[in-house]
């Protein structure tokens, strides 16, 4: 969901202004963009097609997306492009301009066989590939994390040159098959990382500049719009009327992908750490069972973070970057236990806010985690991270890319 909600959020921000927007997304997002009155087309395989293809579960898949995406993608993403790309060129006959995230190639390729400019929909900071500001976690491990001098930069931009070899020895080749089959010539620069080629006429970064700011070796054109925001609205009565009831809760949340991947306890930890605080806790636990009932524990299965992030004490999360902006925008204490991707990045950059402590889903356990959230809550300033909140509540990000993409496209018109 925090892939979806920013798309979805820009999308209804380009229909207020009066831009015909079509959205094409899996068929497993298309009743939530309908939830937002928004029309959308269905594309590609569902998540149990994608399951079947892998031979694996939903959490298998997941956790093996989290090591390593090139499998994923050669056994499914790129193959599955034959049959999506005749919608895809269906919607761009008569479209001024096309947008995408970083998986959703084909959008590329599509703009690029109708000479339509392309924007790069960035939701991470990690896909900068910064030398200058490395990122943190698989992969950039590596990586100097003060690159203040030559020597530094020349190792990164090393690093970088590999991942970029990988990808390649990974990719190229599918790739360069589904090109040929649409016509286009062999793919130049590195699949997933060059996307759009000379047709982009800028990149969006849908996160704030105060969370990361764009590195002067970013990709040419990125502009860092703000964080798009998810649902807005009110809770449940039930829901306020138990936070009415005591004191602010530590929320917890794996988010919409990595509930079961932090271990089969990781919520009996999470409530632990909770009481070891004297908090009262929610924990939103997706699919997974729900922790045991208690009078100090309210467990749903799923909750808008828009409107009950504000109302808690701190907040026990994954890293993911929609659940990350919504905690940023509501200016409360943090715990990060990222799984996976982006999270490691972005658990570090709050990090170095003041704003999280971080633990690994293995080393999460309350012995090291009480000391780290005490520590936290001692130190927090509270004025200054609602001050961020308000600064980050402030730039919309969905309306700032809106009229961005509604300028690239009145330059086509």
């Amino acid at each position: 969901m925090g892939d979806l909600y920013p798309i979805l959020s820009i999308a209804a921000s380009l229909e207020e202004m009066g831009v015909e927007t079509r959205l094409l997304l899996s068929p497993d997002d298309c009743e939530v963009a309908r939830s937002w009155g928004l029309l959308a087309t269905p594309v590609g395989p569902s998540r149990a097609q994608v399951c079947a293809a892998m031979g694996q579960t939903e959490d298998e898949m997941a956790a093996a997306f989290f090591r390593n995406p090139l499998p994923f993608l050669r056994r499914v993403a790129i193959p599955s492009m034959t049959d999506v790309m005749p919608e895809i060129e269906l919607a761009c006959v008569g479209a001024a301009c096309v947008a995408g995230t970083f998986l959703a190639f084909g959008g590329a390729f599509a703009a690029e066989k109708a000479r339509l400019p392309y924007v790069p929909l960035q939701l991470q900071p990690l896909l900068t590939y910064s030398a200058l500001q490395p990122a943190r976690g698989p992969g950039f491990d590596l990586m100097a994390r003060t690159p203040d001098n030559w020597i530094k930069r020349g190792w990164n931009r090393a690093i970088l040159s590999g991942l970029r070899c990988v990808i390649g020895l990974g990719l190229r080749a599918p790739v360069n098959r589904l090109r040929t089959d649409l016509g286009l010539p062999p793919f130049a620069g590195t699949p997933l990382v060059d996307v759009g080629g000379a047709a982009v006429p800028l990149r969006l970064g849908l996160w704030s500049g105060t969370f990361a700011t764009v590195p002067s070796d970013a990709p040419p054109g990125l502009r860092a719009v703000g964080f798009p925001r998810s649902p807005l609205g009110d809770l449940p009565r039930e829901v306020q009327d138990w936070l009415d009831a005591g004191s602010p809760p530590l929320v917890i949340t794996l988010g919409s992908v990595a509930q079961g991947l932090a271990g089969s306890d990781f919520y009996g930890r999470a409530i632990a750490l909770a009481r070891a605080m004297g908090l009262r806790a929610v924990v939103l636990h997706g699919k997974t069972p729900p922790p045991a009932s208690a009078p100090d524990i309210l467990a749903l299965r799923g909750l808008s973070h828009a409107p009950l992030f504000p109302q808690a004490a701190a907040i026990l999360h994954h890293g993911g970057i929609g659940t990350t902006g919504e905690a940023l925008r509501a200016g409360r204490p943090q715990f990060v236990v990222p799984i996976g991707g982006d999270q490691p990045d972005n658990a570090a950059r709050l990090s170095d806010l003041g704003l999280a402590v971080s633990l690994s889903p293995k080393r999460f356990k309350p012995a090291r985690a009480v000391p780290l959230m005490r520590n936290l809550l001692d130190r927090f300033d509270y004025a200054a991270a609602s001050e961020l909140a308000e600064h980050i509540g402030a730039e919309d990000g969905a309306r700032a890319a809106a009229l961005q993409l509604a300028q690239v496209a009145s330059l086509r018109d």
